[in-house]
């Protein structure tokens, strides 16, 4: 079987567990959901070697299961925020487009170790790295990625306004 096929099959197997985190309501339901599908997409950007999406995606399992446990440190969102800006740009290899993973990861970081997100906010801040997600796996030719992302995006906004926690 082809690369960028099977890459594309883990992908919306992914994107799968990404849609159903959407619908969730609370916060932590959302992170866990969103750690399965960051391991099933991790694997597809592996196999089109999308380097700094995997390494993205290590750095936000690490940081959902922080927050899931309430685990926290002094200054944890900056040390999270330079690991991404700095292995990120070190794992880079498609140029402009290898920095929206980047992008996606510090937004992340910003507002999931933010204690006083909701899981309305979290759904909005999802959709903003949708849509960064899509750009970056049509680049890397993880198209399936690119369509779910787009649709996942629309599904978090959509979510997100029906969510009536504040």
């Amino acid at each position: 079987m082809n690369d960028v096929l099977i890459a594309n099959i883990l992908t919306v197997i992914g994107q799968g567990f990404t849609f159903f985190s959407s619908t969730r309501k609370q916060k932590d339901s959302i992170l866990r959901f969103q750690i399965v599908a960051m391991l099933f997409m991790s694997a597809g950007s592996l196999i089109l070697k999308g380097y700094s999406a995997i390494v993205m995606d290590g750095i936000a399992i690490t940081r959902n299961v922080m927050s899931i446990h309430s685990f926290s440190f002094p200054g944890q969102t900056y040390v999270f925020i330079a690991i991404a800006v700095i292995f990120g740009s070190l794992f880079n290899n498609f140029g402009l487009p290898g920095y929206l993973p980047i992008v996606a990861n510090v937004t992340q970081s910003a507002v999931v170790l933010n204690k006083k997100t909701t899981a309305r906010g979290l759904q909005f801040m999802f959709a903003f790295v949708s849509f960064c997600w899509a750009v970056y796996n049509f680049v890397i030719k993880a198209y399936a990625g690119a369509i779910f992302d787009a649709v996942n995006m629309i599904s978090f906004l959509f979510n997100g306004i029906l969510n009536k926690e504040k």
